[in-house]
C-alpha cells in the first residue's frame, strides 16, 4: 500500500537516516491516528500502515548500520 510512496521518497533521498527517520514519523502517525479512529475496520487499515511504515524503517535499518 505504501510502495509508491516509499519509491518516491527513495528515489529523492540520499540521507537513509533522514529516510528512516520519516518512515517512523509515518508509522507514529498512522499509530495514533488509528488510536483517534472509532471504525474498527478504518482503524485496521491505519494499524495495517503503521506496520508497513515500521517494517520499511526496520529495512532501512540495515543499510544505515
Amino acid at each position: 500500500m505504501i510502495a509508491a510512496l516509499k519509491q518516491l521518497y527513495e528515489r529523492h533521498s540520499n540521507d537513509l537516516a533522514k529516510l528512516k527517520k520519516t518512515y517512523e514519523q509515518h508509522a507514529e502517525e498512522c499509530a495514533h491516528v488509528a488510536e483517534l479512529t472509532v471504525d474498527p475496520g478504518r482503524r485496521e487499515v491505519y494499524l495495517n500502515l503503521a506496520r508497513e511504515w515500521t517494517e520499511a524503517a526496520a529495512a532501512l535499518q540495515a543499510h544505515t548500520q
